[in-house]
């Protein structure tokens, strides 16, 4: 039995027991893979940040544009109470006879005319100045072109339709005759057809 213990203690003392546990030796490869994994992380992390902003930014628009349309909403039925008044006096001024009372018919218009120039005012429409400036085609639209050597070139001679601007922005371009000292061939044949077809009616 002495011996049996022995025994047990001497296999207990073996060279394999007493090693140390092996150390584990940092590869490249491994050091390849962590970074991969740190970097992936991160992706992830950024991905998913990207992601919840994205959807924030989805929102944000969404309220952004309810309130816009509401705002324009607004405004709109703001605009047309003030039209409205403004129809009721057209209502008003066409039931005046105009043969039997035209003074009275044509104060009528005119106090229509100052009601609409000031609630354009209010809103910030005003009109384009054109006569004699130098054509711009931001703010105005040639539709002819004449050669008048006695005027400067590129001057606005004639206006045909007003020109209006809604604050800084163009509501609707001026139409315009523009002076050209030199008129491209393709135009100068666009104004004889034009001309022939106003002498001849067609």
């Amino acid at each position: 039995m002495q011996d049996e213990e022995e025994t047990v203690m001497d296999s207990s003392d073996t060279p394999e027991n007493d090693a140390e546990p092996e150390a584990f030796e940092l590869t490249p490869e491994n050091e390849l893979e962590r970074k991969l994994t740190e970097h992936k992380e991160k992706t992830d992390d950024l991905t998913d940040r990207l992601q919840r902003l994205q959807a924030e930014f989805e929102n944000y628009k969404k309220r952004m544009n309810k309130r816009i349309d509401d705002i324009r909403g607004v405004a709109g039925e703001s605009i047309l109470l003030k039209l409205l008044e403004v129809y009721d006096n057209v209502e008003r001024a066409l039931e005046v006879d105009f043969e039997e009372n035209p003074e009275a018919a044509e104060e009528g218009v005119a106090a229509i005319r100052k009601q609409l120039g000031k609630l354009f005012t209010h809103e910030g429409v005003r009109p384009i100045e054109c006569d004699g400036k130098q054509f711009d085609p931001y703010y105005q639209h040639a539709v002819q072109k004449v050669h008048n050597p006695d005027k400067p070139d590129g001057v606005v001679l004639e206006e045909y339709q007003k020109g209006y601007m809604l604050k800084n922005k163009v509501l609707r371009p001026a139409l315009v005759c523009v002076n050209r000292h030199k008129i491209d061939e393709e135009d100068s044949s666009d104004n004889n057809d034009d001309s022939k077809n106003d002498d001849t009616g067609e």
